[in-house]
């Protein structure tokens, strides 16, 4: 545990370091925030709660792109720095607290910001309106969908840069991240994952558990990926993200691992 906790320590303060971390992720953070206090769509809704639920939605939609592009580079610098992983492989630590600490260090800088600034926003909703449903939405919004859905931007950004180069990585994330999330059926010429249970927006959990607006979950779609939000189908979504966020960082590192022994 002590291992694990130090690796934490380290990679979180390397990552807080950069600035790229900070120039992709607050600027993002603070815009979803000037649109959660502007934007008619959120604004209104009579419901503070709902408020919340439909702030996470711009949330989800910014600030997980954002901690996608801030850390597009983690594990191509890994497997380009030289000496690095043997230096690791040379403390106490377990692979396993190891590959831990340096997922999770780089992605609790990044989403910290996120989360305080936007249970701060909550804050002040449920003391205005003398009501604590806002803040529990704001914390139900964070578990089961920004940081499943930051997660998964994190590992699809990861792998994308050992494919190509970082600037085309972040490119692609991002068409990817809109194709996937703000591509309704109605409107896409081409299949879309938008309002289905695949989505990392996480409309079913927000509709479900964070009082978002009903319109956030199928997106006005129909068929068997866009059923009607439940609790059952709100599970469903998280998980298919969360397991999409594993298969893709499994990959990049396995795709890491190749390119470090073929420089070698």
């Amino acid at each position: 545990m002590a291992a694990l906790l130090w690796t934490l320590r380290y990679e979180a303060l390397m990552a807080a370091r950069r600035k790229v971390v900070w120039g992709a992720v607050l600027p993002l953070a603070l815009l979803s925030l000037l649109l959660a206090v502007s934007s008619p769509a959120v604004t209104g809704h009579d419901d503070p709660a709902a408020r919340t639920g439909a702030a996470a939605v711009l949330l989800n939609t910014l600030c997980s792109l954002g901690v996608g592009i801030a850390l597009a580079d983690r594990l191509r610098r890994g497997a380009e720095t030289r000496g690095m992983p043997e230096l690791l492989a040379a403390t106490p630590a377990s692979p396993l607290s190891r590959t831990a600490g340096t997922l999770a260090g780089p992605f609790l800088t990044a989403v910290t910001p996120v989360a305080a600034l936007f249970l701060l926003y909550a804050a002040v909703i449920s003391a205005t309106e003398g009501s604590p449903a806002p803040l529990g939405s704001a914390a139900a919004a964070l578990l089961t969908a920004v940081l499943p859905a930051a997660a998964l931007a994190t590992a699809l950004a990861g792998l994308l840069g050992v494919l190509m180069p970082v600037a085309a990585a972040r490119a692609v994330l991002v068409v990817l991240w809109l194709w996937a999330c703000h591509f309704p059926p109605e409107f896409s010429p081409v299949p879309t994952a938008t309002g289905t249970v695949l989505s990392p927006l996480g409309g079913y959990p927000l509709v479900a558990w964070a009082d978002a607006p009903q319109v956030w979950a199928a997106r006005e779609g129909t068929g068997a990926l866009r059923p009607e939000a439940t609790d059952t189908t709100a599970l469903l979504n998280l998980a298919l993200v969360l397991a999409t966020a594993l298969a893709c960082s499994a990959l990049g590192h396995l795709v890491a691992r190749i390119r470090r022994h073929g420089a070698s």
